[in-house]
């Protein structure tokens, strides 16, 4: 296993002393232990997080006083379900692909695989391939430490007779796609002389190739051959202000470069440094499902896999307010604290200047009536610098034309087909207003 350290990047990973007992068993295991792992279970169970759905996840080390669980707690397995493989859309595909970055505990590929199983064995698809990205061996080898459900383990919420996937994403496919993955994981960490004793049973079928990479997803990627594409990109790292390396906009274009053209990227954090990032990559972006945390992003380079255009007020902050400004990372090797800086750097230059503040949600106000006055006067002090002195004025309503289906501006454009149309042509927009460009005689 490569244990090459980037000394950029220190990674936010889960709570250290959880991290601990995993070294410690591994140690244990490669002196002969082979009792280590039953007492890691035990050791661990302080430092797990139950979610609704009977599945486990853990907690983020402290990073500016605030902490992360690595999955909602409405479900860990439910939003792998309901944000990634339900809306990657798997099924009816001979051979699939998937890249999953900061693959954790290994749930949200269990939750994919668990989509297809049925149709494997009925040899319907032929090939299932999955790259699964983490940066932390100790966090792979904690999948194998987190209770799976089972006969002599039974979830502690009931599932339904009729259709056990309905109520809860919980069922004997899941459970088993579950296993394969921790056997994989398993595999990969003897391999690699983590760990010395096998302890999962399941095997994983011949149709099934499922491949670990324990390495910054920045390099991981650049080492992929030129013609590996996937049909599903799963992005799962920890939010972007704490992990913005994994969604500046090179990395972003990277994975767009790796994907099919009619595949997905999905992702569960709706920022809109992201989506901007996106659109600049040349896909169109949707709303993805949401569950617990607001609703997370899908792209793709074909329209017809967006189920869910943007909301209005969404589009608009991308576009015209300096909250889209995206996370930059030219070389890949940014530090976190290096590419914060940066882009609040960027943030502060074109503020009032190409971009309008996003402190009051200036954007979402322009073309509409605002009754409240004391918003109304800091709305309109953000626009004083692009001469707009009136939220219902033709600049101000040339601006959001694009949203609408019939023009509101007099410019007789009709409107937009899709979230990234729109975004771009206001985009294009605010430079023209910006420079002075716009005669609104």
């Amino acid at each position: 296993m490569e244990k090459k350290k980037n000394s950029f990047y220190t990674p936010l990973t889960p709570e250290e002393r959880a991290m601990d007992i995993i070294r410690e068993w591994s140690l244990k295991e490669k002196k002969g232990d082979k009792n280590a792992r039953k007492w890691a279970a035990l050791k661990i169970k302080d430092y797990l997080v139950e979610t609704s759905d009977g599945t486990y996840t853990l907690q983020s080390e402290e990073m500016n006083e605030s902490r992360e669980t690595m999955h909602t707690t409405h479900g860990a397995f439910r939003e792998a379900r309901e944000k990634f493989a339900q809306p990657a859309n798997l099924r009816g595909k001979k051979k699939i692909a998937i890249l999953d970055i900061c693959s954790g505990l290994g749930i949200n590929a269990a939750a994919a695989l668990e989509q297809v199983l049925d149709l494997l064995r009925e040899g319907k698809i032929e090939q299932v391939e999955m790259d699964l990205v983490e940066i932390s061996w100790e966090v792979l080898a904690a999948t194998l430490l987190i209770p799976c459900p089972s006969k002599n383990n039974p979830l502690k919420v009931n599932l339904s007779k009729d259709n056990p996937s309905k109520d809860n994403p919980l069922n004997p496919h899941s459970i088993e796609a579950y296993r394969i993955i921790r056997k994989a994981i398993e595999n990969y960490l003897i391999t690699s002389g983590l760990l010395s004793f096998p302890r999962e049973m399941k095997e994983i079928p011949s149709s099934v190739d499922i491949r670990l990479h324990c390495k910054d997803a920045r390099n991981m990627i650049m080492e992929l051959p030129e013609t590996q594409c996937y049909d599903a990109v799963f992005l799962d790292p920890f939010s972007p202000h704490k992990s913005p390396e994994l969604y500046s906009q090179e990395f972003l274009a990277k994975l767009g470069s790796l994907l099919k053209r009619h595949g997905v990227i999905l992702t569960y954090t709706s920022a809109a440094p992201v989506r901007y990032a996106l659109i600049d990559a040349g896909l169109e972006i949707g709303e993805g499902p949401a569950l617990g945390r607001s609703g997370g992003t899908i792209a793709s380079f074909t329209l017809n896999r967006i189920p869910k255009y943007l909301n209005q007020s969404d589009e608009r902050m991308i576009a015209l307010s300096d909250a889209g400004i995206p996370y930059r990372d030219p070389d890949l090797n940014a530090s976190t604290d290096e590419i914060i800086e940066k882009r609040q750097l960027e943030r502060m230059a074109l503020r009032g200047h190409y971009k309008m503040a996003s402190t009051v949600k200036t954007p979402v106000y322009l073309a509409s009536d605002l009754e409240d006055e004391k918003i109304k006067r800091r709305v309109l002090k953000h626009l004083e610098n692009f001469n707009i002195n009136d939220l219902n004025s033709l600049k101000a309503r040339y601006l959001v034309c694009p949203q609408f289906s019939n023009c509101i501006c007099c410019c007789g454009q009709e409107g937009n087909s899709s979230s990234r149309e729109r975004i771009i042509e206001m985009e294009k927009r605010l430079k023209i207003v910006a420079k002075g460009n716009f005669k609104d005689e």
